[in-house]
């Protein structure tokens, strides 16, 4: 019953799977349901890896101000320790103002729901940069088997958001690594996908950089490279057309030519041992 609870409840935030301790036995949670802060772990499997230092600091701040004002959603681990659904970065903050003591929500739920629980909580908040909202989704996929109609209730995203979302992964570790730092976009990302080589993806990417280029302007450099390969393809493949055709008149073999004018592979097709003789002596007549 509590999993058909907390299926229902994905899709209405945070708030609604949030579960009281309910006379848990836990000898470390106090009246006030208060659990010392080294007593809390990370979750391992959380959607969200980077936090920004200086944002950390100001949080810090806050607390030693105003003290914790939300509390820290964790699950008991049954060894003394409870691992972190919702707040590390407060918990984060919390450790760097040196708080002893923090408010928590205590829940029920297995590693599955968990990683549901922390990736939607993110969302709801965008805390997740675009590479670690792309992670997120592949472990739901490759991890937990998720259907496309399940990712659609968990995110909250549309089937071509999702798609755009997991092809940000194609892109070099160089471009995601800027990405992750914030100096390229998400709108960004999806428009590089689009350009014609890796080579470009990383010359295009450090202009974004160094010449702070517009979304725009990368789908229009897009734009113009597809219309100069486009114009180029007929010619190669009029080359290539004649010189195969030229090949199999010679050879009396089928054979199939990959690639342009200046790279690619042959395929010669032999269907008896007969064709393959009469294919070495043609090799050797013209060596």
């Amino acid at each position: 019953m509590e999993g058909l609870i907390l299926k229902k409840s994905l899709g209405k935030g945070l708030d609604s799977l949030i579960r009281s301790n309910n006379g848990s036995n836990s000898s470390k949670i106090n009246k006030n349901n208060e659990l010392f802060i080294s007593d809390l772990l990370p979750n391992n499997n959380q959607p969200r890896k980077k936090f920004d230092e200086e944002s950390l600091k100001d949080l810090s701040e806050s607390i030693k101000a105003h003290g914790l004002l939300q509390p820290i959603t964790v699950k008991n681990n049954e060894d003394g320790k409870f691992t972190i659904i919702a707040g590390e970065r407060r918990w984060r903050a919390s450790q760097i103002a040196g708080i002893k003591k923090v408010p928590v929500n205590i829940i029920n739920i297995d590693d599955k729901n968990l990683f549901e629980l922390a990736l939607v909580e993110n969302i709801q908040r965008e805390d997740l940069n675009p590479v670690e909202a792309a992670m997120a989704i592949k472990d739901l996929i490759e991890k937990y088997n998720f259907s496309n109609e399940q990712l659609i209730k968990v995110t909250g995203k549309k089937r071509a958001s999702i798609s755009n979302t997991l092809r940000i992964l194609e892109l070099p570790k160089k471009v995601l690594n800027l990405i992750i730092e914030g100096k390229i976009s998400r709108g960004h990302a999806i428009a590089l996908l689009a350009l014609s080589s890796e080579s470009e993806i990383l010359k295009i990417a450090e202009q974004i950089v160094m010449k702070n280029l517009s979304v725009r302007d990368i789908e229009k450099i897009a734009r113009i490279q597809k219309i100069e390969k486009e114009s180029k393809v007929p010619d190669n493949n009029i080359y290539i057309d004649n010189l195969k055709k030229e090949m199999e008149l010679q050879m009396g073999l089928i054979i199939k030519v990959k690639g342009n004018a200046n790279k690619g592979k042959v395929e010669i097709r032999y269907d008896s041992m007969e064709e393959l003789n009469n294919l070495i002596r043609f090799f050797k007549k013209n060596a």
